[in-house]
């Protein structure tokens, strides 16, 4: 028998299959490769990155490895530049940034008019209080302006606070005025309202009380609120463009720099978290009645400004994370009872709340008050 007959079609055989197994490898390497940049594709596509404008208040909270890490997770790398809210909402801008997130409804309410968004977010909030000291809201309760329900001190009196203002009461007329004896004038500190959102809401509290406990809502309105709120802040002299250096010098400087300071919530929440020694300190919190919620809304101006605000929204790490900076959210949980636990003690819930105005009016509360500087 020829060997070479019986071999040559298993020969013929070997190489088809070997044929075969190349083209089968190549196909599979293409089609694996092919697989491999579409992945790659998929995740470039889903990493974003952002640029905003932000209040000056959450700088911090952006700067936090724990907050940037967990944007990360979610493919989102923000980079921010912080402004006031009343600048924020004079500044839109979609070729150059892809988020407003001002401390401010009313600010938002304008980013969300000049960039036609359909959703906004509202990832956290925080009420505006009266940071202050015990010796001083004793002195309130006795002078039936304040008064302390439960663990909490409230302002209850918020048009006789007002009045006391306006008329020029100095601290030592007071009764029971022993513990501050001074000669200043009664007065509530802010920030400067041509630039600060905290001193924006307290003047949204004060036109309110002003205008018989109504929402400023028409130029009457204005007109008639305005010799009453106009004096709170042109009085005060020296007035910070931000809330951080009033309440870095209400920490160090004590009551005698500022007996009263409009402030956020969050800020005092957020110090003694950090600083739980300060907790058995004179350091207390006074709730106007009615007060107002200063609400961090976030406009995006883009798709991927909308991603981050769902994700600030919706994620519960970085919920955790805000509660950390003192904020208020949505959730199961919306931080003061975390808090609780920490020995941080807030109301759980404030019902007497009021809305700002909207921007229009309160812009031109701000404009009549920013004539009256000069």
């Amino acid at each position: 028998m020829d060997t070479r007959r019986l071999i040559a079609p298993v020969l013929a055989v070997v190489l088809l299959a070997a044929v075969a197994a190349g083209v089968w490898y190549s196909n599979s390497r293409l089609r694996d490769e092919s697989v491999a940049t579409e992945a790659a594709k998929i995740e470039r596509d889903n990493k974003v990155i952002l640029r905003g404008l932000i209040g000056s208040e959450k700088e911090t909270f952006f700067a936090d490895a724990r907050v940037q890490k967990a944007l990360a997770l979610q493919g989102i790398t923000v980079s921010v530049e912080k402004a006031g809210s009343r600048a924020i909402a004079g500044r839109y801008d979609a070729t150059k940034f892809d988020f407003g997130f001002p401390s401010g409804a009313p600010a938002a309410q304008q980013l969300r008019s000049l960039s036609k968004a359909s959703n906004v977010f509202t990832p956290f909030y925080t009420p505006i209080v009266f940071a202050s000291w015990r010796p001083i809201a004793e002195i309130l309760v006795a002078n039936g302006m304040a008064a302390k329900q439960g663990d909490f001190y409230f302002i209850v009196d918020m048009p006789g606070l007002m009045a006391a203002v306006e008329k020029g009461t100095r601290w030592k007329e007071l009764k029971s005025s022993s513990a501050f004896p001074t000669s200043k004038s009664l007065l509530v500190n802010s920030t400067d309202v041509r630039t600060s959102n905290s001193a924006a809401m307290f003047l949204s509290l004060a036109s309110y009380i002003a205008n018989n406990q109504q929402i400023v809502q028409s130029q009457e309105d204005v007109d008639r609120v305005m010799p009453i709120v106009a004096p709170l802040f042109l009085r005060q002299g020296f007035q910070e463009q931000s809330s951080a250096g009033p309440f870095e010098d209400y920490l160090a400087l004590g009551m005698g720099k500022a007996p009263l300071l409009v402030a956020y919530e969050s800020q005092m929440v957020e110090f003694w978290l950090k600083n739980p020694e300060r907790l058995k300190a004179d350091m207390v919190l006074l709730y106007p009645k009615p007060t107002v919620y200063s609400k961090h809304v976030l406009v995006p101006y883009t798709p991927a400004g909308a991603r981050l605000g769902a994700a600030l929204e919706s994620d519960p790490a970085l919920r955790e994370l805000a509660h950390e900076y003192g904020y208020r959210t949505g959730g199961d949980t919306k931080g003061p009872e975390t808090w609780e636990k920490r020995g941080v003690k807030v109301p759980a819930v404030l019902v007497d709340v009021i809305d700002p105005p909207s921007h229009e009016w309160l812009e031109r509360m701000i404009t009549g008050i920013e004539a009256r500087f000069k």
